[in-house]
């Protein structure tokens, strides 16, 4: 992970590899200085995921066309996804000392 300081905010890139081995990171930013938008951002990441469709669109760009190739790629998103997921709740239990869906509430309704 890496911070930078992009006007006002605050961003954290957020990298690792995949199940694979290749490379993917995300941003997510601090708005307004309240580590709470941190965590609504990486909420909504996760919630913008399609493993299905990402994987398509990584086969596309990359030029892999085999079949295993896409199940991994599928693979590698759902545990991108959970990996987010999980650090989002790490992160809002740490803040808050709630776990995400109570400090959240209104992302649950």
């Amino acid at each position: 992970m890496s911070v930078r300081l992009k006007g006002l905010n605050l961003c954290f890139d957020f990298q690792r590899k995949t199940l694979s081995g290749v490379p993917f990171s995300f941003t997510a930013e601090i708005a307004d200085g309240r580590m709470e938008s941190l965590v609504s951002e990486i909420v909504s990441f996760v919630d913008a995921i399609e493993p299905n469709i990402c994987a398509k669109e990584w086969m596309i760009r990359s030029g892999a066309v085999a079949a295993n190739r896409y199940l991994q790629a599928v693979a590698d998103m759902e545990d991108i996804r959970t990996e987010a997921w999980l650090l989002a709740c790490e992160l809002s239990e740490t803040i808050s000392g709630m776990p995400l869906w109570v400090a959240n509430p209104k992302q649950w309704n």
